[in-house]
């Protein structure tokens, strides 16, 4: 039976969540194939583009270059998106400092403890809490257009998960993998928790799903 192990990034160079660091884990885990949170039309402009530095790209750049593991891009192509939505997350920052504070609590302990937190019930628990926030403030301050931003924020990320699952599902199916590596922002972490729970209710799957490689 395959085991599909998940790890939690941070889409960014820093500290214990840098490049090197994450190598280590592909390498120490030794998958079959690597997924990863990019499009299979936008990833080769990616592995060019030298302008893009996260430890994600730099690692599959690393594991073409060095070792014989295939990597297979699921996202969705489409990012509908603008620079409202750094906007919509400075605002909440703003208006709610305890929101503020759980940010910062998350990028302090990424910085000091990297992939060990970032795949960690503790991790998870903040994400949590942060999206229960959003909801609040959203409920408190009754504005619609912000709201319907935040939902269509929410659904896109539902779209793009089911398809991660569903493509990593049919991936399995067909080539068997003995063992295959996630890499994808930690943020979503809690919310494939979720969904896989149900899937694995309904026994709608047949491989395992490993959340928790560093307990």
């Amino acid at each position: 039976m395959c085991i599909v192990i998940v790890i939690g990034t941070a889409h960014f160079e820093d500290g214990a969540s840098a490049t090197g660091e994450l190598y280590k884990i592909i390498e120490k885990i030794s998958p079959d194939v690597v997924f990863c949170e990019a499009s299979q039309q936008k990833l080769p402009k990616m592995l060019e583009n030298t302008d893009v530095i996260t430890p994600e790209v730099n690692t599959i750049k690393r594991l073409i270059k060095e070792k014989s593991i295939e990597i297979v891009p699921i996202d969705v192509n489409e990012d509908p998106f603008d620079n409202r939505l750094e906007a919509m997350f400075s605002l909440f920052k703003k208006k709610m400092k305890v929101y503020s504070n759980a940010s910062n609590m998350l990028s302090n302990e990424t910085y000091l403890k990297g992939y060990t937190f970032l795949n960690s019930m503790g991790s998870d628990k903040i994400f949590r809490d942060i999206n229960s926030m959003e909801k609040y403030f959203l409920d408190t301050v009754k504005n619609k257009e912000l709201s319907e931003y935040h939902s269509k924020w929410m659904n896109w990320n539902d779209l793009r998960e089911n398809q991660w699952i569903n493509l990593i599902h049919n991936y399995s199916k067909i080539n068997k993998p003995n063992k295959a590596v996630f890499l994808v922002g930690a943020g979503h972490r809690y919310r494939l928790i979720d969904k896989i729970k149900n899937i694995h209710n309904n026994n709608e799957h047949s491989f395992d799903w490993d959340f928790f490689p560093f307990k």
